[in-house]
């Protein structure tokens, strides 16, 4: 019996320190910095990886979309009400293959939210595919409004027939409808000093912005918090680089482990785009409450 107790305290002790080894390589260890990348994705869908060195390193993958190609149309993610909240959570690649999306980015902040590897690390949340949780700020999807609006949070419109504009509502009803906290740039202004989360620190972000004439879309993803790869940028930092790309009006998503950007591959299965992190593991995507999704249809 001592033997068996001891062989098991053994194996034990060998699998939690392999365990322990591989999450402080996943943490750790950066991938090799990628090249610069400018390709068409599908039909109206344009991604750059834009590489830099400086300030530090920075990883930022722009997304341009065609407004007025016919075959793109949105989806932000449908409410589930349930008990405990207005959505059930999921990763941005599961919301991608369930609606058989081509592309798709992270949304709006949201709660309750308690960070994996946090303190008190039992108590994550969400910890699983549909957990309930509430979305800050106005949402609809498709006609389906299932949060409505917060004075702190600025929201994006997006009508049956691609009219894209911020704050103010495309006709009645509501079609498509997306928060994130402030407006980066507003007409062609930035609009610093930032109050939004962790704003003056380098950090994972996301933003969605509109050209002047409001023909085409964007989509701005920074990886951070991993060193030596991509660290991150402040939220100035962020406007001034959306400015630099020809925003003329910009929103703040979403952003630190929620960020994630992806595309259907040629086998209909998620690609990541970015390099997501979420409890200091690269890779790996964070459950969260909505997204923004595309269709192109071929």
């Amino acid at each position: 019996m001592f033997k068996f107790y001891f062989r098991l305290f053994l194996f034990l002790f060998i699998f939690s320190i392999l365990v322990i080894c591989s999450y402080l390589f996943l943490s750790f260890w950066p991938p090799p910095i990628p090249s610069n990348i400018h390709k068409m994705l599908f039909e109206g869908i344009t991604y750059i990886r834009d590489v830099r060195h400086t300030p530090r390193p920075i990883i930022i993958h722009v997304v341009t979309v065609d407004l007025t190609n016919p075959h793109i149309r949105f989806l932000v993610t449908p409410g589930e009400k349930s008990e405990g909240g207005e959505i059930g959570v999921s990763t941005t690649s599961q919301f991608l293959a369930k609606f058989k999306l081509q592309l798709a980015v992270n949304g709006s902040f949201f709660y309750p939210f308690h960070p994996l590897f946090s303190v008190d690390f039992w108590n994550a949340y969400p910890a699983h595919r549909g957990d309930p949780v509430n979305v800050l700020g106005f949402a609809s999807s498709r006609f389906q409004i299932y949060s409505q609006a917060n004075k702190n949070f600025k929201t994006l419109y997006i009508s049956a027939n691609n009219q894209v504009r911020f704050e103010k509502p495309i006709g009645r009803p509501i079609y498509n409808a997306i928060s994130g906290q402030e407006l980066l740039i507003k007409e062609g202004k930035l609009q610093n000093p930032f109050t939004g989360a962790f704003g003056d620190i380098p950090y994972p972000r996301t933003a969605l912005a509109l050209n002047k004439v409001a023909k085409t879309f964007m989509i701005f993803v920074v990886d951070g918090k991993q060193k030596n790869y991509s660290e991150g940028v402040t939220l100035l930092e962020l406007a001034e680089m959306v400015q630099a790309y020809g925003a003329n009006t910009a929103l703040n998503m979403d952003g630190g482990g929620s960020v994630a950007l992806v595309m259907e591959g040629a086998s209909g299965k998620p690609i990541l785009l970015n390099s997501p992190i979420n409890g200091r593991i690269r890779g790996y995507e964070r459950l969260i409450a909505n997204h923004l999704g595309i269709y192109v249809h071929r």
